[in-house]
């Protein structure tokens, strides 16, 4: 899958590239390209108008922005007081201003059903090129909420956060920050050119706040997911809410 390849990857990579000065990830992000259009083809084919209302994509509306904001709000009052660290807390104003201030879009957009719980797990490599797998959503939330029309961005934010995953499992030092930044915004323009015209939205800058605030209530939803199961992986969320406040204020 996605996951051990890419991690295969950075390890060759560290072994035998970090540090040369000839540090390149180009075959890899070519590759990164790939999936970002494979992607938006699988988000293209949930918005095609088929007759089965279950699965008609719907228009987006500002209250479906506002009840999802208030929902990631929520999150984040209940992942304050579980966590409890101290770090976090003295952030608490910050991350919820973060969330308030991500934007809807101003032209049409749509709400289809999504993969919900995509990560670099989720897609199986083959012959340069892959397959999405399991579409049940993710573990921990109900299979009502998974069947839920929402926004595509909202797999891609997943995807954003699985770089992130696979730096840190590669790496505990900020030695793949520039690789994980070059996957991420390889990932975004493939997707941005293979969207053009699908009616998915206006355009990629127009929904460019949609991504932020679904990365927000995914790194949540990992710091409660570590807490409670892996407490030796909260610095992974840890690290990646208090990266996206740091960005939040330049």
């Amino acid at each position: 899958n996605g996951w051990s390849y890419t991690l295969d990857y950075l390890e060759r990579f560290l072994e035998t590239q970090l540090g040369t000065g000839e540090e390149s990830h180009g075959a890899y992000l070519l590759l990164i390209q790939a999936l970002a259009t494979r992607t938006a083809e699988l988000h293209r084919a949930f918005a095609t108008v088929s007759g089965d209302p279950a699965f008609d994509p719907a228009p987006l509306s500002e209250a479906n922005v506002q009840a999802w904001k208030e929902s990631v709000r929520k999150e984040a009052e209940e992942t304050l007081l579980l966590v409890n660290s101290s770090e976090l807390n003295a952030k608490r104003e910050k991350i919820l201003k973060a969330i308030d201030s991500c934007e809807g879009p101003r032209g049409p957009a749509l709400r289809i059903r999504h993969h919900g719980d995509y990560h670099l797990g989720q897609v199986l490599v083959a012959n340069n090129d892959f397959y999405i797998i399991d579409f049940e959503g993710e573990p921990s939330r109900p299979l009502e909420e998974s069947r839920r029309k929402h926004s595509p961005l909202r797999d891609v934010a997943g995807m954003l956060r699985s770089f992130s995953y696979a730096k840190w499992s590669a790496s505990k030092t900020s030695s793949l920050d520039a690789w994980e930044s070059q996957a991420r915004q390889a990932f975004l323009s493939a997707y941005d050119a293979a969207t053009q015209g699908s009616g998915l939205f206006e355009s990629f800058d127009d929904v460019r706040g949609l991504p932020r605030l679904f990365e927000l209530e995914k790194v949540l939803y990992e710091l409660r997911y570590e807490f409670n199961n892996r407490p030796d992986w909260l610095q992974v969320p840890l690290a990646g809410i208090l990266g996206m406040l740091e960005e939040e204020g330049r």
